[in-house]
């Protein structure tokens, strides 16, 4: 005998089996009333209404018309033009203080986590250069920000420059 949970003892499986049975007997019952209320349900077998008479040029023309799709696109082979394409510019081209701050900036850090994760005795001046390395970085950036007065109000822009 269990302990249940409304604090009666008894068997294990006493009337549980019997309420599992008319739990589904309910679910059944109101499953059939809610297929009931439906009602009958169409085919979609029935064929489809005519063109409408009202316009009966467009349906002659859809009727005697075939389907167009991407499929039936062709390419004109006539050449439009001798365009060529500019040459990109070169990715490594800058101005050379630009890029030794971004270097300092970006390059000093990786370099510091680089050196604690692989390089446990690195001596004092390293970590120092490289911290050095970072604070000019990041100055050389902040001074070659543009100082233009006019570029600081709002109000004065060109717009879109194409």
């Amino acid at each position: 005998m269990t302990e249940r949970r409304d604090g009666s003892h008894g068997h294990e499986h006493d009337g549980e089996g019997d309420r599992e049975h008319e739990d589904q007997a309910e679910i059944d019952r109101q499953w059939q009333q809610i297929v009931e209320g439906l009602g009958p349900l169409e085919s979609s077998d029935r064929p489809l209404d005519p063109p409408s008479e009202e316009r009966p040029d467009l349906a002659s023309y859809f009727a005697t018309t075939p389907a167009w799709g991407p499929r039936d696109y062709t390419v004109d082979d006539e050449d439009e033009g001798d365009f060529v394409p500019p040459d990109p510019p070169a990715l490594a081209t800058g101005r050379p203080a630009m890029v030794l701050s971004v270097v300092g900036l970006i390059g000093g850090p990786a370099a510091l986590l680089l050196a604690a994760l692989f390089w446990p005795g690195i001596p004092g001046i390293v970590v120092t250069v490289l911290i050095a390395a970072f604070v000019a970085g990041a100055v050389g950036l902040f001074l070659s920000l543009p100082r233009d007065q006019d570029r600081r109000d709002p109000w004065n822009d060109d717009g879109a420059q194409v």
